[in-house]
């Protein structure tokens, strides 16, 4: 899917799109975080990440993957952020305020203004048949899979063909 403002010259309207998801996992008390920067362009995945830890919660997953999408993408860029938590949204947004994670907002605050990025934070329906949200929520699902069985917890970086063609056929 391309988001386009053709009110101007045709130009992509994002210099970059990023999906991203948190979960949690009960009685376990683990999540994980996970996040895919697409170019604006063309769609293709630039750049995909996930890791598990322990001690948090869903929520705290959900803002540190939009930290950790924004931090992946060159300063004064503007980036359209798809994520399914609507209370993450709300608390980055201002329109919610909570004492709880203010921590994280505050970091997004500060990586917003530091780094010049101009962000539209949308909220996506999770398991809506968005294919990108889908695969950041498997990121997710598998990243606390390995966590579980393997104590493995970071998944980094992205073969774009590969990641295309998979993501195509499903």
């Amino acid at each position: 899917m391309k988001y386009w403002d053709f009110r101007e010259s045709g130009k992509p309207q994002y210099d970059y799109i990023a999906y991203t998801d948190g979960g949690y996992r009960l009685p376990k008390n683990f999540g994980a975080a996970a996040c895919i920067v697409l170019d604006g362009r063309d769609g293709k995945p630039l750049y995909q990440w996930s890791e598990a830890s322990r001690y948090s919660t869903s929520n705290r997953q959900e803002l540190a993957a939009i930290i950790h999408a924004l931090l992946h993408v060159p300063e004064g860029s503007s980036v359209l952020v798809r994520s399914d938590s609507e209370n993450g949204i709300a608390q980055l947004s201002g329109q919610v305020r909570s004492k709880k994670d203010f921590d994280l907002v505050q970091l997004y605050r500060k990586v917003k203004k530091e780094r010049a990025l101009q962000v539209q934070l949308e909220w996506v329906r999770s398991h809506s048949g968005d294919r990108w949200n889908d695969h950041v929520d498997d990121l997710c699902m598998e990243a606390l899979d390995l966590f579980e069985t393997k104590g493995t917890h970071v998944r980094e970086g992205v073969d774009p063909d590969a990641l295309i063609s998979y993501i195509c056929k499903q």
